[in-house]
């Protein structure tokens, strides 16, 4: 009995450390997109109150749709219309921000890091950050 154990344990076992090294990943940059970083203070950005909003349309009245993320996916070369940008949501649903809280991605921890909008292995938007 002990010995048909074994190796179903062991399959067991590989299964499982092969799932969790094929785990979350990108799988492909997202085309017509660029990466941007929210610009707040660090008061604004612990303001838990209060938080920056993705926005239902370009407009102050629009409904809100959920509290920006620190990383935003900007159309590239978008305008802004009456103060928003159209982005998308990690559902790839389209939302707008207000633009003069969107900075150019940096990292000061990392000047060398970039980010790229990406399709991530869950089919949802993410963020890759490879090194320049």
């Amino acid at each position: 009995m002990k010995k048909s154990f074994l190796p179903i344990l062991a399959c067991g076992l590989i299964a499982s450390m092969s799932a969790h090294a094929a785990g979350l990943h990108p799988v492909k940059p997202l085309p017509g997109y660029t990466c941007k970083m929210l610009n707040l203070s660090e008061s604004q950005m612990m303001d838990f109150q209060h938080p920056l909003m993705f926005k239902a349309g370009p407009s102050d009245d629009a409904a809100n749709v959920a509290p920006a993320s620190g990383q935003v996916a900007i159309k590239t070369g978008a305008e802004p219309i009456d103060g928003y940008l159209p982005t998308i949501n990690f559902a790839f649903k389209p939302v707008w921000i207000e633009a003069k809280y969107v900075a150019p991605y940096h990292a000061k921890a990392d000047p060398a890091a970039t980010c790229v909008p990406v399709i991530m292995s869950d089919g949802k938007l993410g963020f890759d950050h490879p090194r320049r």
